[in-house]
């Protein structure tokens, strides 16, 4: 009887310990200035900026941001950065052990990227005919060479 007692107690703190157990919850936050540039994280897209994704993992993270009005034209500069996002104590093991399973609350481990974007400045109508003309001409020249 008082077997079965001990075996039911400490199946009890097992439960009561991985019941109350929290989590970490992991989020990048990308901000823009301007805001609404699309952003794409290791080449999937996120949604417009400012958007917050959740991750499992922490490493180097390629981040592409590109701004475009409502005809599809870039009117920012698209912008590449690789971002490393370390671990914090609490995830380097065998902390983390705890930190996942054994902590009874949730952390939450928000990692926020802001960037200032660089507006173009188109060139003007006459020079933009003048490079689509002497692009139309070379690629009439290499049509016409022998080697073609």
């Amino acid at each position: 009887m008082i077997k079965n007692i001990k075996y039911f107690s400490f199946l009890a703190i097992v439960v009561i310990i991985f019941v109350s157990a929290g989590c970490v919850t992991r989020t990048i936050t990308v901000k823009t200035n301007p805001p609404n540039a699309l952003v794409y994280i290791d080449n999937k897209l996120a949604g417009e900026s400012p958007v917050a994704i959740p991750f499992i993992y922490y490493g180097t993270r390629k981040i592409v941001i590109e701004k475009r009005d409502g005809d599809g034209k870039l009117t920012h500069e698209r912008m590449t950065a690789f971002e490393k996002i370390r671990a914090p104590v609490y995830e380097w093991y065998p902390l983390d052990f705890f930190s996942e399973m054994l902590w009874p609350r949730e952390i939450k481990d928000d990692h926020i990227l802001s960037y200032d974007l660089v507006k173009l400045n188109p060139p003007p109508i006459k020079e933009q005919q003048e490079k689509l003309l002497k692009n139309a001409e070379e690629l009439r020249q290499r049509v016409n060479a022998p080697d073609f």
